[in-house]
């Protein structure tokens, strides 16, 4: 029997793991990356237990599990230090799994890298755009060459050139979250620490232990679209003058080629995610703000799933099916991360003391089932 072919546009953590994926599931899969260079970029991100199921179904939990700092829980805590939301690890291993995981993004490229065949990622390879033809698909290259499939995954984040030919780029534009985010390595020891989401007027800033005794951070205020890169560090960094430690102290720990800021976008979601023989997966089918902390993690999840339903399944069944067990999941966690987003960039005074008030007085039991709700997958 001919071994069936996929070409995964995008070399990041949707398209690798969904090579995996793939590959479990008898396809030969082909990773086409357009960056020559072979060093991932990107700061940090997180992974909760829905993400390490998921990477467990592919083989690569222990790698990236490995390279790794696990979070003592998860708190919410107010500008002045008041915690807001207090989930503890033992509570979180028991009830959804496992407990938050902080590690570089290039470090879970590279564990993922290092479970593929020599040859299944060439770099340089971008896409420009694809045609489909009876049981083939196509894709073009930029420097004039082609590659064929039976199968084309869209695994090209945000600005996807998969989605933009599936759908159609002028009716599907971006959406500014209206604010950017700072991501920061410092050279800060949190020791045994919970992950933390600290929430002040119109700011809010996130805290991570990483491995070597280092901290992952991120930090967001409202701004215009592209007034992030124009800042001065002295002037977006004050904001945080006075919150409670040791925020300031991470970030006087931080070098300034360690802080990334980007603009944040995400798209309304769609009625469909394949055609024929061409779907999309991660942030090319359904790009999240950052609030939730679920975009990788939901990556991860569209790859195992893609994976199942093309075992056995011929493309024509398997992609409706894979449609059908994710978008309602990944389109509500979209839809809750930008809802959160915007209550995080609140200023008014009397509508923080809200917020707080609605966290603090949230009922513990429905809280937690919401949180099991996401965390879960098998």
């Amino acid at each position: 029997m001919t071994t069936r072919r996929a070409l995964v546009v995008g070399g990041g953590p949707a398209g690798l793991a969904t090579a995996l994926a793939l590959r479990d599931a008898g396809w030969d899969a082909l990773v086409l990356e357009r960056s020559a260079d072979v060093r991932p970029s990107g700061v940090a991100l997180t992974l909760w237990p829905n993400a390490l199921s998921a990477l467990a179904a592919v083989g690569a939990d222990k790698p990236v599990r490995a390279a790794g700092c696990p979070a003592d829980g998860n708190q919410i805590r107010a500008a002045d230090g008041r915690v807001l939301d207090d989930v503890p690890g033992p509570l979180m291993a028991e009830r959804f799994g496992g407990r938050g995981l902080a590690l570089l993004r290039a470090d879970l490229v590279e564990a993922l890298r290092a479970q593929l065949s020599p040859g299944m990622l060439p770099t340089g390879a971008r896409c420009v755009g694809w045609t489909e033809s009876g049981d083939r698909v196509r894709v073009t290259l930029a420097d004039g060459g082609t590659e064929e499939g039976d199968l084309l995954v869209g695994a090209d984040g945000l600005r996807s050139t998969i989605r933009r030919q599936l759908l159609g780029g002028g009716a599907d534009p971006l959406r500014y979250a209206g604010y950017p985010v700072w991501r920061g390595i410092a050279r800060y020891d949190l020791g045994a620490a919970p992950g933390l989401l600290t929430m002040g007027r119109a700011a809010q800033f996130g805290l991570f232990p990483l491995p070597e005794g280092r901290a992952y951070w991120f930090a967001t205020m409202p701004l215009r679209r592209g007034w992030g890169e124009q800042l001065p560090r002295r002037v977006w960094a004050a904001r945080f003058d006075g919150w409670h430690a040791p925020i300031p102290q991470v970030l006087a720990a931080t070098p300034d080629e360690d802080i990334l800021v980007t603009d944040i976008y995400d798209r309304a979601p769609v009625p469909r995610w394949s055609a024929g023989r061409v779907v999309l997966v991660g942030d090319a089918a359904h790009p999240s703000t950052p609030n939730l902390g679920q975009g990788t993690c939901q990556a991860l999840e569209d790859a195992v799933v893609l994976g199942r339903c093309l075992r056995d399944d011929d493309v024509a069944e398997a992609l409706p099916r894979y449609e059908a067990a994710r978008r309602r999941r990944a389109d509500g966690l979209t839809r809750q991360a930008r809802m959160l987003g915007r209550v995080g960039q609140w200023s008014n005074p009397v509508a923080c003391w809200i917020r707080e008030q609605m966290i603090r007085r949230a009922p513990a039991g429905p809280r937690l089932r919401q949180m099991a709700e996401m965390f879960a997958f098998e």
